[in-house]
């Protein structure tokens, strides 16, 4: 069996799909399944059990695909060995990301990269939706909050509270809030999780949680909820490391300042492979500092705002 036909099989595996992998792999469906077929035959070893609506990996190709990952993984260790020498980075890096945070943080982290290495490609997927990093043959992800697979490799890059902002001119139109119960009263701009609209806010201060019902004029990702605060449309709750520049330059103002959400740890997170190819590391090196630095950047906002 060929290094390219050991990764067309891990594909395969990996995205539950034919045709997803021969859309990565830019070949044509019916030419991922005669491969398919062909090793099957050669090996005398049925990997895929597939109907006309599904496709899972026996017992048998469960062995198979993972002896293949472990060589396919040495083989681009391999590579990157022997190009160790070249500081020259090449091939394409696919890179999804929330949408506040893309065009926050890393519109220019990903252009300063891309300045940098030329033969570099970067395809950046902003978007709130969770992205799945195998079917969307994703290389790296940022993502907020608890982690729900396990199966994947997550470095943490920053932790901040969640918090309520609006901007000075909602406030003198409507008032400020005192109570959480007074936000009932206020438009509040919410967001929109695996296509369902958040209906609800938990705050807390010191041991004691609230919960806040919403019936929320407008509703998206997160990029529009600040965008629309800066705009005066109503209060919406945000990672503080979302809107410290906001806050920072006083386009928003912090809102009911005793209560906050939990923290949100953010991670880079990775396909399952223990490998990870030089262009993402190289990607991941840029990106954790200007991580770093913001969530410095909160600390001090925080402190500062402790103290007077």
């Amino acid at each position: 069996m060929k290094v390219h036909e050991m990764e067309l099989l891990v594909r395969v595996a990996e995205t539950n799909s034919m045709t997803l992998a021969a859309h990565q792999l830019h070949l044509t469906p019916a030419a991922v399944s005669a491969t398919v077929q062909r090793v099957e035959n050669a090996i005398g070893v049925r990997l895929f059990e597939r109907t006309t609506r599904s496709l899972h990996l026996t017992d048998e190709g469960r062995v198979v695909i993972d002896g293949c990952k472990d060589v396919v993984e040495m083989w681009q260790r391999t590579l990157d060995d022997a190009r160790g020498h070249r500081t020259e980075l090449e091939g394409t890096v696919h890179l999804s990301a929330p949408a506040d945070t893309t065009y926050e943080l890393l519109e220019s982290v990903t252009a300063e990269l891309s300045a940098t290495h030329p033969s570099l490609r970067l395809v950046v997927h902003a978007g709130d939706a969770v992205a799945h990093l195998h079917r969307e043959a994703i290389d790296m992800a940022i993502r907020y909050g608890s982690l729900q697979d396990s199966s994947l490799t997550a470095r943490r890059l920053a932790e901040a509270p969640s918090i309520l902002v609006a901007s000075p001119g909602y406030l003198k139109r409507h008032g400020v809030p005192e109570r959480p119960a007074q936000l009932a009263e206020h438009r509040c701009l919410t967001l929109q999780l695996s296509s369902v609209p958040v209906l609800s806010w938990r705050l807390h201060a010191d041991e004691e949680a609230h919960i806040v019902d919403l019936a929320s004029p407008l509703c998206g990702d997160g990029y529009l909820a600040r965008r629309w605060a800066v705009a005066g449309m109503g209060i919406a709750l945000k990672s503080l490391f979302d809107v410290i520049d906001d806050l920072e330059t006083g386009r928003l103002i912090r809102v009911l300042p005793d209560y906050h959400a939990e923290s949100m740890a953010i991670h880079a997170v990775f396909p399952s492979r223990r490998f990870q190819r030089a262009r993402v590391r190289a990607l991941y090196a840029a990106i954790a500092p200007y991580f770093a630095r913001r969530a410095a950047q909160c600390e001090r906002w925080l402190e500062a705002t402790v103290r007077s």
